[in-house]
Parts: structure tokens; sequence; C-alpha cells
């Protein structure tokens, strides 16, 4: 397989540039009024990508991790709004930016596979030139380099006779092609920071680990950061270098994966864990499920959000909100009862 971009040497600055994250999240609040009260989908969300580090997030549906990759974004749709927190994208804080240099960083310094390309991809627009389009915008190509680059990229992704498909409208690929045409108008540009939400939906195993070898490689040749969202912990465990838990809109623990999947101190993270399936498990007993549901972000309760699900909470569980603090070497834990039995 063609490698995305070639590998250069860095500069100096560039060098220093390494020391400091790719994006740098603090205290992120996200807020969506509705008919029956405010929704709160992020609330105080603190996180870092490192250039070169793939962050997992995980957690059940709800939970916030596309509302926090939409942030990163700056693209959360209305009426939500980002009610408190700062984002600082390789040394900017995108926050404070216009419209118009917020779409001058998408897609050079930060770039997102959408869930749902679908919805996605343009479908008055050929495919070829959704990719074409924006390396003529950011890159400066001519039009026929970027026809080839982008016939290039169809090829990299997986996607048959590229030059035929090139003209082709989104109505006339399958779920799985159109992702891959997604994750292709992603990769584009080369940015700093790759935000994939669930990038392998729709796509057989033997494509998925197609994909995440391009990631691993945008990863290596750019030393691009990644956040990649997904449910199954089985692909955070192999391509994570760091994993975050989230829960009703907030981090509840994160730290190196392997610690985070190994010794697990939040009970959510360990009921995640054990809803897994695994291939040297007893078969005969039934696969374990976290009890209860994830609660309604319009009034959550005052204590920890995770409380009426968990079988270790007690009195002051249901009293105040724990914060996320050091568990163990790199690892941290939003927990009251993490030092306990």
């Amino acid at each position: 397989m063609m490698e995305l971009l070639p590998r250069r040497a860095p500069s100096g600055e560039e060098c220093s540039a390494r020391l400091l994250p790719v994006i740098d999240v603090r205290n992120l609040q996200v807020r969506f009024p509705t008919r029956d009260g405010v929704v709160t989908a992020l609330d105080g969300l603190s996180m870092q990508v490192m250039p070169g580090e793939i962050v997992g997030l995980v957690g059940e549906s709800g939970c916030g991790k596309s509302t926090a990759a939409l942030s990163f974004m700056r693209l959360i749709p209305q009426p939500g709004r980002i009610t408190a927190g700062e984002i600082v994208l390789d040394g900017q804080d995108i926050l404070k930016l216009s419209d118009r240099e917020m779409r001058a960083l998408r897609g050079p310094s930060v770039a997102m596979i959408f869930q749902d390309a679908l919805t996605a991809l343009d479908p008055t627009m050929p495919v070829g030139k959704q990719i074409a389009e924006p390396l003529q915008l950011h890159k400066g190509l001519a039009a026929a380099a970027a026809r080839a680059r982008a016939i290039e990229l169809f090829g990299q992704v997986g996607i048959p006779d590229p030059e035929r498909r090139f003209g082709q409208y989104s109505h006339q690929f399958s779920g799985g092609m159109r992702q891959r045409v997604m994750i292709a108008v992603a990769l584009s540009c080369g940015p700093r920071l790759l935000l994939a939400d669930e990038p392998t939906t729709a796509l057989d195993v033997t494509v998925q680990r197609q994909i995440l070898r391009l990631i691993r490689q945008l990863r290596d040749t750019l030393n691009a950061g990644v956040v990649f969202i997904t449910h199954d912990v089985g692909v955070v465990a192999e391509l994570c270098t760091r994993v975050i838990v989230m829960y009703a809109g907030r981090a509840v623990e994160a730290g190196p994966t392997q610690a985070v999947f190994t010794h697990p101190t939040h009970p959510y993270t360990a009921g995640l864990l054990s809803s897994t399936l695994e291939l040297t498990g007893d078969r005969s007993l039934p696969l374990y499920a976290i009890p209860g549901l994830p609660p309604e972000l319009i009034d959550l309760p005052a204590g920890c959000a995770f409380a009426p699900r968990c079988p270790r909470a007690d009195p002051e569980c249901w009293n105040a909100a724990p914060i996320l603090e050091p568990s163990g070497p790199q690892q941290s834990v939003a927990c009251w009862r993490w030092k306990g039995d």
C-alpha cells in the first residue's frame, strides 16, 4: 500500500512543536436548549492529544463522544452551542476565531471522518470532486493534480476502479464504499488532527483492518494526533495509546489503554469491559449487561451520574459529583469509591 504522504525530515520548529499537544481541551461545556429543558451534552471535558498519539473515546451512545468531536471542528448544530471552556488547536483557541478563519483550519489542521457518510457527503457533487476541491483550496494544486491525487486516495482506501468512480455520486456507492470516500476526504489534506467517529461502521473485517492501517500511516507519516471514537473496546486496545471513558458528558476514567483495560478503577469502565464477548469465554453463559439505562441529560442528579446503575454506590455518591483525580501512574478516575474494596 502506498504511503498517504511522503515522509520528510522535521524542521527545528516542528521538533519543538512536538512537545506541545495538537489539541488541548479545557473544561469544555456544550448545551442544547430544548422544549423540556437544557441538555448538557458535555460538562467540563478536559483532554489533550499529543503529536503521534491515538486517543480513544469510548462509552455508550449519548455519552458525548460525537459532540466532543464536533466541538473540536466547531460544527455543533444549532441550537446547541459551546457555553464554556477552551479548545486550543495548534496553539490557537479556535473558539475565538471567526467562521472564515475556522474554515481555513478544517482540512489541513483538523479533519473528521463522520459516522454517517450518506448525510456527510454532498449528493449533488461527484465524490471525486469532493476530495479534489479541498486539495485545490488548501494545497494550491491545479485541477489535474488534484484529480490525480483524489484517484490515488481512492485506491488507498480500497475503492476499486478509482478513475471511473471519481465522477460518480454518493448514491451510486454502497454504504461501505461511501464510508471509504468519507475517509479519503478526511485524509486528503494530511491534517494535524484527525477525528475518527466510528470510521469502520458498515465495513467488513478485512476493510476495517485496511482503514486502521491507514490511520496508523497518517499518524506515522505526519506525526498527526488522532481521536478515535468507537464502541469497540477491542479496537481501542489494539490501536489507541490512551483511552478516555465517557459517561453522561463527562470523562470518568482516563489513562494509558493497557493500564485502564487491565486495571479499571471506575465501575462503569469495568462494566463496559465485562460486556464484551471473549472468544475464550464460556459461550453457555449470558453476556453481561450493565443494569439500567444512561440518565437523561436535561436534569442530571446532584451526585455521580452513574450512581443509579452502580453496584458500589453509597450515600456520598448521590450527594456530590466526583472530579477526575489521579488513581495511579498516568491514570485518573472520577469516582468516590475507587479507593474502596
